[in-house]
């Protein structure tokens, strides 16, 4: 028995110290005060993820930026090629890169597989073309074949 409020023990432990505390709610309040802060960021978190993996496919600097960081290698053929069709297209301004392609790795050096460009042309017509891009073992050029994919505005290929 507690002498000084003349309470036994057992009901001294239950009732509260301070008489302000709202128990009235029992264990349900309890838990949500103990709850944890960051717990509230993991759908944040989640949705970045999400968004992320989707810009690295679709967004071309953030994929040149991922191969750059994770893959160096491949990012300096994918590199070296590009460079090269620039080069060889005399009018690099009006040339983007619509799919990077596939790097492959020989016992003679990487090459890059379906690397597909689009170009404007002299009719003033886009135009696909598929390239593929085979790199000496020191990363020098060593050839660069081009295949047409055809016109990619067939609305304006027109006879006229």
């Amino acid at each position: 028995m507690n002498r000084r409020n003349g309470q036994t023990a057992k009901r001294a432990s239950t009732q509260p110290s301070d008489p302000g505390i709202d128990t009235s709610a029992g264990y349900g309040r309890q838990r949500e005060q103990h709850r944890n802060p960051l717990r509230k960021l993991i759908p944040l978190l989640f949705i970045a993820i999400i968004g992320f993996l989707i810009a690295r496919e679709e967004v071309p600097a953030v994929h040149d930026w991922w191969q750059k960081t994770f893959s160096p290698a491949s990012w300096t053929v994918l590199n070296t090629c590009r460079q090269a069709l620039t080069d060889e297209s005399g009018s690099g301004k009006y040339l983007r890169v619509v799919d990077p392609g596939e790097v492959h790795n020989t016992m003679d050096g990487p090459y890059v597989d379906k690397l597909l460009i689009v170009e404007l042309g002299a009719n003033g017509v886009e135009q696909k073309a598929e390239y593929t891009c085979y790199l000496d073992k020191q990363g020098k050029l060593f050839k660069l074949n081009r295949s047409p994919s055809g016109n990619r505005g067939d609305s304006e290929s027109g006879d006229e």
